[in-house]
This record gives structure tokens, sequence and C-alpha cells, in this order.
């Protein structure tokens, strides 16, 4: 028996709350079972173990108390807002102080990015299926191949040594120039756009090949489906037998990889902000890394696992949408 959509939707909440509470505890235990002492990462060197300020120190962060102790005030601060203290990229701020600044930075970015090659991507993919065999479906096979098969940080780095060498003012670092706090509101747009343009385009090639790959095989399979002969047959156009028959099936796999890639996305951000030295959360991921600032690397951990969570949910609601049968 088919399931009502609130029922389904309902399902569907519980399993992305429990997932949530999953990758919390695993980011949770994730940094406590890595090698080394902790301890001794977020507490200065030149505390002895054992005096005051040590043991001062050892109760402020929390790490006199057992695991368990450890755990459920970890979820308390999260579940509060408080994400705990850089230790080493901003010494003393709090986490949630900047990361929203540099959380804005990537979405704008990823969120641009990723929206304009789904609209490019498909249609690409969508308008080579349909010329099958002819010369515009050739030139679009090999151009998605070699963009595909490309390395990000390569694609990246051709980018911005073109860019340095044709165009040596254009602004090809950081999110902003130094000013921009300063700027009225409209320069600020313009100073944006300039600053994000070429990482943006970056992004975008690389994930249009992608899209612009799956729609292509996942069309072409669906036309050779016996209903879309039946189409054909009862003299409906090439414009309704596309529209309406062929899209909505083998927008099925597509709508699936647009969730997966979103994880995908924000990992091959990574490259390309610190590349750009674009100071979105890529940027701050692998300065957290390299610094072994635990909490803020947590905090990152957290948000990137939640995304990809959120665009799944996203992706089994569009897919209820365009097959019924999936809640069957």
């Amino acid at each position: 028996m088919a399931q009502s959509f609130r029922w389904y939707f309902a399902k569907r909440l519980i399993y992305v709350a429990l997932t949530v509470w999953l990758i919390l505890t695993f980011n949770f235990l994730l940094f406590r079972v890595m090698p080394g002492d902790v301890t001794r990462i977020v507490i200065p060197k030149g505390v002895a173990p054992g005096s005051d300020t040590f043991e001062r120190l050892s109760h402020y962060y929390g790490l006199d108390k057992s695991i368990p102790e450890q755990y459920l005030r970890y979820m308390q601060q999260l579940f509060t807002g408080h994400l705990g203290e850089s230790i080493s990229f901003s010494p003393g701020a709090d986490i949630q102080d900047f990361l929203g600044v540099y959380l804005m930075n990537t979405l704008i970015l990823v969120g641009f990015g990723t929206a304009l090659s789904i609209v490019v991507g498909i249609w690409l993919g969508r308008y080579t299926a349909w010329k099958r065999g002819q010369p515009a479906d050739r030139i679009g096979s090999a151009f998605f191949l070699v963009f595909y098969c490309m390395p990000t940080f390569l694609f990246a780095l051709l980018m911005l040594t073109l860019v340095a060498k044709v165009v040596p003012q254009w602004p090809i670092a950081g999110a902003y120039s130094p000013t921009y706090y300063t700027m009225p509101l409209l320069d600020q747009i313009g100073d944006r756009v300039v600053h994000t343009l070429v990482p943006l385009f970056a992004l975008v090639i690389e994930t249009i090949a992608t899209f612009s790959i799956i729609t292509r095989s996942s069309l072409i399979d669906v036309m050779t489906e016996e209903y879309m002969v039946t189409a054909v047959a009862k003299g409906l156009t090439a414009r309704v037998v596309l529209h309406k028959h062929a899209m909505p099936n083998a927008m099925l796999p597509v709508v699936t990889v647009v969730a997966m890639n979103v994880g995908w996305v924000l990992s091959g951000s990574i490259m390309i902000e610190m590349i750009f030295s674009y100071q979105g959360l890529g940027y701050l991921t692998y300065y957290a890394v390299t610094s072994q600032d635990y909490p803020v690397l947590q905090s990152a951990f957290m948000l990137e696992a939640i995304a990809v969570v959120l665009a799944n949910l996203i992706a089994d609601m569009m897919l209820l949408k365009l097959d019924p049968r999936v809640r069957v």
C-alpha cells in the first residue's frame, strides 16, 4: 500500500535526525581516538602537567572529566549554540563568532556555482543527448570528458595562471578586498562579484561536466524505452516527447547525483579556496588541520556533514515528486 506523503516525510525526518545524531557522536569520538594527547594540543606547551595552571585549563576545557561527561557537555553546548573556542586559528575566540563569515563565503561560491552548474549541465546534457551522433554531440561529449577527468586543483591553477597573465590587474586572491567593510553597499556587491568570478568559473566548469554526462547517459537510456516509441508513434511533437515524457524519467538519477555531488563540491571547494586564498569553509578547514585546531575542525566537519544530509533529504523529496513509486 502506498504511504501518505506526510508519513513518508515524517519517516525521512526521523532518519535525518538519527543520522545527524550519529554524525555529531562520530565527530566527538573522532578527535579523541586520534593519535596524540589532545590535552597537550589544547593546553600551551609551556604549562607543566600537574601544575595549578594545567589543572585550571583542564577543568576549563572539560578535559579532566570522563568521556561520557565530555560527550554530554559537548551535546549541551551544541544545542545552546556554543561551538567552543579556537586554539590556534584565532586563539581564544568563540568559533560561532567567526565561523558564520567563512560559511557565508562558501555558500556564495558553492551555492551560486552549484545552481549554475545544475541548470547549464542539465541543459547541455539534454541537448547533446537529443543530438546523439551529430557533431554537437561528439564535441560536447569530448568537452565533458576532458573537464570531468581533469583534477579540480589543476584546472584552478590553470585559471589562476591565465588570469594573472592576461589580466594582471584582476584580483585573484581573497573573497573580498581589505577595505570591503568600509565600502557602500553597491561597491561591496561589485567587489564580491569581481573576487568570486574566477574561482566560481573554476568550480562551475568541473561540476557542469559531471551533470552533463549523467543527464546525457540517462536521457539516452530513456529514449530507447518502449513508451518513448509509443509517444512518437502517436504523432507527438519532438518538443512534447522530450519535455513531457523523456526528461521527467531521465531526471531520477540526475537528482540523486546532484545530492551526492554536494559533498564532492564542498571537498572540491577546499582546493579552489586554497588556490585562490578564498576565505571560505574549505580555507578554514585546511588551516584548522595544519594548526591542529580541533574545535574549529570539529565545527567545520559538522557543518559539511549536515549539509550533505540535508541535500539528500531534499533529493528524496524531489524524487518522490518525480516518481511517486518511491514511497510504495
